[in-house]
């Protein structure tokens, strides 16, 4: 059985990341209504699978890939058993001279399996030279965003592409150059999966998971007479997690009142110094490089610019909110050339950091107002974003080099505007257990070596391509986020948070799917991630200031992204309001969420893999219920009903069912058996028959030891946890994040102030790679101010994080 848990901030689930393709490929419209019957055994079990519309064409398109398309030309196959795979196609071998306004046509069926690659790349001579490329029929008018671009590669991710009842007509690439008259080279052209493709077709993105077995009851108690204190307060505090990745006055004010209206607000967004103020976009001269310092920006551009037009242009609700921004594409004239979109050299560090500071400063004085956060460089935790990553080899300190720039932007914007918060490193990739946890140990690093400067620590999150059903591929070799990798990195970084004094807020400034399309799957792993991210976030506010999911009101730069909750009308050549556009299936994430408020409750359940979080607000209960199990289950939460009286118990879903992601919403239900799915995220509400007045309060606190990942021999580690008021104390868990290749092997012990003490590690022996908390109940009695723990695990095990949960009363 897996690790247990029982009270009102969950227990941890597991997880890891891969990514994929961003084109939703279908050769012909599917009708997302109809779910096909057929029988598709699987390698672990022998029953037959019901795979939707979508699936089968899917299956085609891979077969057509693997059995047609593939034969004779070169293929790259990666990994070995479960993740062997394909990786990179060469889809044709033709060396050409591109001129400006060039046309590549691509071979015959390209079209079909574009949907299936996360990249296209080029290699060849001067590709340098190239300004941006577009694709056809995809992205005719906008240039999909480029990765990396050297001499000799030049790759670029796949666009995403509108629904058509049309099969897509042949790719082809159009060339636009730095300089018009320039020419580059080009000798082939690959397509590049993020993750392996599986030359056996995986079908779990396309069944209703766990539907060929009964429901299995869960119990869930809430505790009615008590509120949850967590970080000194018992609301919910609605607007830390209900965003959206927009900032003010991007998109035209009907957008805005259509978010406002479901209480959402804007959370973050990018602000690109190039091309956003080193191009003229209006009646106004762009930035320049000063003429008297190589290197530096001529600040006196800011005299004439006017930074707040946006600002100015927001909805009244939305001119007073905290949000958050990130820095990003240095202008060229002091960045490292080509890559790292636009990462400052050293040697203007200063430059770039006075830029960040001019601009805030401006962007105060003309709209009024400016974020609350500021990030000071997108996603540079990974060699794509900061050049000097890539240098790593040679000697040069990556990490050490962010840390000081994160250093210096913060002292300068402080500076010029001392409310202004400043962090980052808005990290990418956060798979901390890589080489040995190496990553880990550079995040670390950041922490330890940006303390006194900058106020708050922001990281990304994402469920990769095909990771639907986390549960199912815990033996498959998933490792996403969402199966507890997500909660035991969190605490990992708070542990040392501690060790290092420097304990402040987390951001978490993105996260979703890396599966771009719109068909019925894909939407549903973006949804499914948002939502699962979002109810575990919900449960740390002591820790997690800013959530902040990637989803958009609507895209102009990409208007058919699966990420949009809108998209332009086919009727219409002018798209502004909303009256021109339609919503697409996500635009319900912000249904499902529209009046979730109130103040906490502690909850009660025994299951693993699931996240409760219970709010009320005196008429009513609110219930977010997160299935990360893989079976279907009927929750009961009939004692709550008959103990408070309640004759009536709703439910919103939004799950996917048969092939389609369906909405439900608000309905009654029978409070004894409310379905929730697999991967499904539902609210149910309960509605006492007196108003609800707990009489008191439950502090929950967290304390960490500040040893975190430790590897270990098979011989017991120790671990000391200070706690203040232990003799205050009701209850109190043991939470133990645990990282093992193979899984967990062997029984894992623990002993606390010379008592003994049962850790459950449930299914942990089952993953491929376990990466996640296990955590045991605790006498009370047994704690003290300092906590000596003992951890015996088997050879192998890295403990990555141990702490306490203590609860006691609370004013």
């Amino acid at each position: 059985m897996p690790p247990k848990s029982k009270v009102s901030l969950n227990r941890s689930q597991r997880v890891r990341k891969y990514q994929f393709s961003s084109i939703s490929n279908m050769f012909h419209r599917i009708s997302f209504f109809a779910f096909v019957f057929i029988v598709c055994p699987l390698s672990d079990q022998g029953f037959a699978q019901n795979l939707s519309q979508e699936g089968q064409a899917q299956k085609a398109v891979h077969d057509y890939l693997f059995d047609t398309f593939a034969e004779g030309r070169a293929s790259k196959f990666v990994g070995s058993g479960r993740d062997h795979g394909l990786k990179e196609i060469t889809i044709l071998t033709e060396t050409k001279t591109i001129r400006h306004g060039d046309h590549l046509l691509l071979p015959e069926g390209a079209e079909r399996i574009a949907g299936l690659f996360r990249h296209f790349a080029f290699h060849g001579e001067n590709l340098d030279r190239i300004k941006e490329v577009h694709v056809f029929p995809y992205s005719p008018d906008k240039a999909p965003p480029r990765s990396q671009q050297v001499q000799e590669f030049y790759r670029v991710q796949m666009p995403s592409i509108p629904l058509s009842d049309q099969p897509p007509e042949r790719m082809k690439i159009r060339f636009l150059m730095k300089d018009e008259n320039a020419t580059c080279r080009i000798d082939d052209l690959v397509f590049i999966a993020q993750k392996q493709i599986p030359p056996q077709f995986d079908t779990i993105p396309y069944r209703d998971l766990g539907s060929e077995f009964p429901r299995e009851r869960v119990e869930v108690d809430i505790d009615t007479e008590h509120e949850l204190s967590i970080a000194g307060t018992s609301g919910l505090q609605r607007e830390r997690w209900f965003r959206m990745h927009e900032t003010p006055g991007l998109v035209d004010q009907s957008f805005e009142r259509w978010a406002a209206e479901r209480n959402f607000l804007p959370g973050r967004g990018a602000f690109k110094f190039n091309p956003g103020i080193t191009r003229a976009w209006g009646n106004w001269q762009p930035l320049q490089e000063r003429a008297d310092k190589p290197g530096a920006a001529d600040l006196s551009f800011f005299d004439h610019y006017d930074a707040g037009i946006r600002h100015r242009n927001t909805i009244p609700e939305f001119k007073k909110i905290p949000f958050a921004y990130c820095f990003n594409d240095w202008p060229d004239f002091m960045s490292v050339p080509l890559v790292g979109r636009g990462t400052p050299k050293p040697e203007h560090f200063d430059d770039a950091a006075e830029l960040a500071a001019a601009y805030v400063e401006d962007q105060i004085k003309d709209g009024g107002f400016t974020a609350e956060w500021w990030e000071v460089k997108n996603e540079s935790s990974v060699q794509s974003e900061w050049a000097h990553h890539w240098k790593e080899s040679q000697g040069i300190d990556g990490w050490g080099v962010l840390a000081e720039f994160h250093n210096r932007v913060a002292d300068a914007v402080h500076q010029r505007a001392s409310d202004v918060k400043v962090g980052g490193p808005s990290s990418a990739y956060m798979q901390l257990q890589v080489k040995d946890f190496e990553l880990y140990r550079n995040q670390a690093r950041f922490i330890e070596e940006t303390r006194g400067h900058i106020d708050f620590f922001s990281h990304h999150f994402y469920e990769n391509a095909l990771m639907l059903g986390a549960h199912e591929r815990r033996s498959q070799g998933y490792s996403n986020y969402l199966l507890g990798r997500y909660e035991a990195i969190l605490d990992m970084l708070r542990a040392h948070m501690h060790k290092a004094g420097n304990v402040l807020p987390i951001l978490i400034t993105e996260c979703g799917s890396l599966q771009n399309g719109r068909q019925p799957s894909d939407n549903w792993l973006r949804l499914l991630a948002w939502n699962a991210y979002l109810t575990k976030s919900m449960q740390r506010p002591d820790q997690i200031d800013l959530f902040v999911p990637f989803i958009f009101l609507h895209m102009s730069w990409n208007p058919y992204s699966g990420d949009a909750a809108f998209t332009p009308k086919d009727d219409r050549k002018r798209h502004r309001t909303i009256d021109d556009f339609e919503p697409t299936t996500i635009a319900n994430y912000f249904e499902l969420w529209r009046d979730f408020d109130g103040r906490r409750l502690p909850v009660q359940f025994d299951r693993d893999w699931l996240d409760v979080v219970a709010v009320h607000d005196g008429m009513r209960i609110s219930i977010a219920i997160t299935n990360m199990g893989g079976r279907q289950i009927a929750v009961d939460l009939s004692g709550v009903a008959n103990r408070l009286g309640a004759g009536r118990a709703t439910q919103t879903r939004l799950n996917y069912h048969k092939g389609n992601v369906v909405f439900e919403p608000e309905h009654d239900v029978d409070a004894a058996a409310i379905p929730v799915d697999v991967n499904e995220t539902t609210v149910v509400r309960l509605f006492p028959q007196k108003p609800l007045a707990p009489k008191g309060t439950l502090r929950l606190d967290r304390w960490y030891a500040t040893k975190t990942a430790v590897k270990s021999d098979g011989s017991p580690v120790s671990f000391d946890v200070d706690v203040d008021q232990p003799d205050a104390t009701t209850s109190a868990k043991l939470i133990i994040g645990v990282h093992r290749r193979g899984g967990l092997s062997g029984p894992l012990t623990a002993d606390l102030n010379g008592t003994p003490i049962t850790v459950q590690s449930g299914d942990a022996s089952e993953f491929t790679e376990f990466f996640a908390p296990l955590d045991a109940s605790l006498p009370a009695a047994i704690l003290r101010n300092t906590n000596q723990i003992a951890i015996q695990s088997p050879q192998g095990t890295t403990i990555t994080s141990v702490q306490l949960i203590t609860h006691r009363p609370g004013t």
